[in-house]
């Protein structure tokens, strides 16, 4: 599956963790899923219209993976787009849909050190792109969101300031049940290479990246 790191793909403004409300809607707030995992499966108001398809499962298993007792990492922001005509020539189908989840170390300063983001984006690439290679109906972007780690520190010379690696979701079809289908095969590769980055994390990969 083609999986790829872009710069480009989240250009939004400087965000902070854990974050209150979005600007744009107040109803929007932050819920910390791995204190409150039941909430993961009625909060997440994008996927609420499509429990019909099999892909929104997948999505909440997911989900409650990344937050759950035997994982190293987190989730911060979950959004879904549903069906629309595709745009993206190098894909060529009639319509596509898109999601997108951002991920964290749990060990909050890990985030704010560039070594460990570059070594956590390049793994899940790595990884997501080594499954079912002749797939070429779903791809995963990956890409850095700048953040701010209150628990840092709010200032620039706190130690506060990181990113999150935003997982940009993408699936194509010639109609809405083979994109649904396609993005169910998309997030089960997605969850299966986390799940190998996050054996590598256990196994002390990251420390020895700072190893003198």
């Amino acid at each position: 599956m083609d999986t790829f790191i872009s710069q480009k793909i989240d250009n939004s403004a400087l965000r902070s963790h854990p974050w209150t409300n979005m600007v744009s809607d107040e109803s929007s707030i932050y819920m910390d899923f791995k204190q409150q995992p039941e909430l993961i499966r009625s909060a997440l108001e994008d996927l609420l219209p499509f429990q019909q398809w099999e892909f929104v499962e997948q999505f909440y298993r997911l989900i409650e993976w990344v937050n759950g007792a035997n994982s190293l990492l987190e989730s911060n922001d979950c959004v879904f787009n549903a069906v629309e005509d595709n745009s993206d020539q190098q894909y060529l189908y009639a319509k596509k849909c898109s999601g997108r989840l951002m991920i964290l170390f749990r060990e909050i300063p890990e985030n704010c050190q560039d070594k460990s983001i570059d070594w956590l984006m390049n793994n899940i690439q790595s990884m997501a792109s080594s499954m079912k290679p002749s797939f070429k109906a779903g791809a995963i972007g990956l890409s850095k969101s700048p953040t701010c780690y209150l628990a840092l520190g709010d200032k620039p010379d706190t130690g506060g300031m990181g990113y999150q690696v935003t997982l940009n979701f993408f699936a194509y079809g010639e109609d809405e049940q083979a994109c649904y289908t396609n993005l169910k095969d998309v997030l089960a590769i997605t969850q299966k290479a986390l799940l190998r980055v996050n054996m590598r994390i256990k196994n002390g990969e990251i420390d020895a990246l700072y190893a003198i």
